[in-house]
């Protein structure tokens, strides 16, 4: 029993840690367009809302609603009873700061940067 026990957390902590990035990895996406121009940012992520020649901004808001299920613990298991509807609102704004018409940094405001951010591929 302990042995199962001791082999479910190890496959549990494998399991987990593969699927959070680390902040060498976090960092490295968040400055992936440094040095780019902003044609090619656009290429990648969309045409920005506004530019000059100090800076070019991308946008995204968006609005929607989803069912969160009502749940109670009754008798030893989790009893679905009903379903209330909760309003989300997600927004993203991406800020390149330019020099010499290149991405020199950027940051990200928002809850819901990924399209903004996308994951780099893996290397081999």
């Amino acid at each position: 029993m302990i042995i199962q026990k001791t082999l479910l957390a190890f496959a549990l902590t494998l399991l987990v840690s593969g699927c959070f990035e680390t902040e060498e990895e976090a960092q490295a996406r968040r400055t992936q367009f440094n040095g780019r121009t902003v044609a090619q940012v656009a290429a990648v992520i969309g045409k920005p809302i506004a530019q000059d020649k100090s800076k070019a901004i991308w946008q995204y808001n968006n609005a929607y609603s989803k069912n969160v299920p009502i749940q109670h613990y009754i008798n030893g298991k989790w009893i679905t009873t009903g379903y209330r509807t909760e309003q989300v609102n997600v927004d993203c704004t991406y800020t390149a700061t330019l020099g010499a018409g290149r991405v020199k940094t950027s940051t990200y405001q928002g809850n819901s940067c990924v399209r903004f951010a996308p994951k780099l591929p893996k290397k081999k």
